[in-house]
């Protein structure tokens, strides 16, 4: 079965390393405990046009004792703005269970969901703005 695969935001991996910087990981300690290549990490890192499966950005979002949306959420911040997923983040029972239900789904539907969850983040971030 393919996972979802998801274009990255614009700024996730700045996000991600953000993130990691600030738990004091290097991209070996977070290859490590996401059971990700380094190789994989830093290009996610890096690469502005990398295309990363919604399962590995799950697996990054733990391993950097966050969540998913956090991550797109700080990847869409700026200093002015306080987006929909940020007052969303305050509820991680929520946010744990959406995520776990999503996986659940058939890809195609998971996938869906994904693509419009994006979408949502993405319209109420400019409406923030």
């Amino acid at each position: 079965m393919k996972g979802i695969v998801i274009e990255v935001i614009d700024n996730l991996g700045a996000a991600i390393k953000k993130r990691r910087r600030s738990l004091r990981m290097t991209q070996e300690d977070l290859a490590e405990f996401s059971s990700l290549s380094v190789n994989f990490i830093s290009k996610i890192e890096r690469t502005g046009n990398q295309n990363i499966s919604i399962q590995k950005l799950d697996t990054i979002a733990k391993a950097l004792q966050t969540s998913v949306i956090t991550l797109i959420d700080e990847s869409s911040k700026t200093p002015e703005s306080q987006t929909f997923v940020n007052k969303l983040s305050n509820d991680r029972v929520f946010l744990d269970k959406l995520t776990n239900d999503m996986k659940k789904l058939p890809v195609e539907q998971e996938e869906a969901l994904a693509k419009s969850f994006i979408t949502i983040i993405n319209t109420f971030a400019k409406e923030d703005k």
